[in-house]
């Protein structure tokens, strides 16, 4: 398929690997290093829950780029092929199914009903429901902040209750005395953990991560509004106009 010379020239994908990229060396690489290495992964179910949630929700968040990324480029293709067909109706039976093709859809079917078309309403409801996409990595990022909060109560109440098996042993012996403290101390290892995982992978990586997916939603938003103001809006509404001087929209309310 011919590709329309309007392209926009931006890779969302290449821009959340950099991010990625930077954002894993410098937080969740510092994070592992500074609390004790992997070997702490191995040995804390909440730590490892954490560390299971947010490689899913990174590979959400990754599809829900490249998704981008090819809508993108489809319209652009889909926009020099309305251009070589000439005409919306057989053009919308032979496209590939896409938003900007719901979107010219959308606006066709306005145009069969009413000789004013408007897309600011239609984009808004794109534009909401791709959001809506990117709402549930940001949802998950807050689990994963949740997540390392529980993890530090958790490990606090283990702490306290080897602090208690310390107070409490008295002139016991003092193998259990070593037990006890072994209990507090891996107590409040858990706290710090599960906390500083849940906030580096929730609070920043996520969250700088679902940013950057909104900002190329944004861009999306205004490229495939581009296309259609310039390459199929003023047509649409020429052709309105025709049928409006026929008497085509007065005979749909008769």
């Amino acid at each position: 398929m011919m590709s329309h010379p309007y392209q926009l020239r931006h890779d969302g994908k290449a821009e959340w690997l950099m991010w990625f990229a930077g954002l894993s060396l410098f937080t969740l690489g510092a994070a592992v290093l500074f609390a004790g290495g992997w070997q702490v992964l191995s040995g804390d179910l909440v730590v490892c829950l954490i560390l299971a949630l947010f490689l899913v929700t990174l590979w959400k968040s990754y599809h829900d780029i490249g998704l981008l990324d090819r809508e993108t480029r489809l319209a652009s293709e889909q926009v020099a092929q309305l251009k070589q067909i000439n005409d919306v109706g057989r053009f919308l039976e032979a496209a590939q199914p896409s938003i900007f093709q719901s979107h010219i859809a959308a606006l066709h079917t306005i145009f069969l009903s009413h000789s004013s078309i408007s897309q600011e309403t239609v984009l808004e409801i794109a534009h909401s429901r791709l959001r809506a996409r990117n709402k549930t990595v940001d949802l998950l990022a807050s689990i994963l902040i949740t997540l390392g909060l529980i993890g530090t109560i958790l490990g606090l109440l283990i702490a306290v209750g080897g602090l208690s098996g310390v107070i409490g042993s008295g002139d016991g012996q003092m193998d259990q005395v070593m037990v006890a403290m072994r209990t507090t101390i891996e107590g409040l290892g858990t706290a710090f953990y599960t906390t500083l995982y849940g906030a580096a992978a929730g609070g920043i990586v996520l969250r700088i991560l679902t940013s950057v997916v909104d900002s190329n939603i944004l861009r999306y938003m205004a490229h495939i509004a581009e296309l259609t103001e310039i390459y199929v809006l003023p047509a649409l509404r020429r052709r309105a106009a025709q049928l409006e001087a026929e008497g085509y929209y007065r005979n749909l309310d008769r």
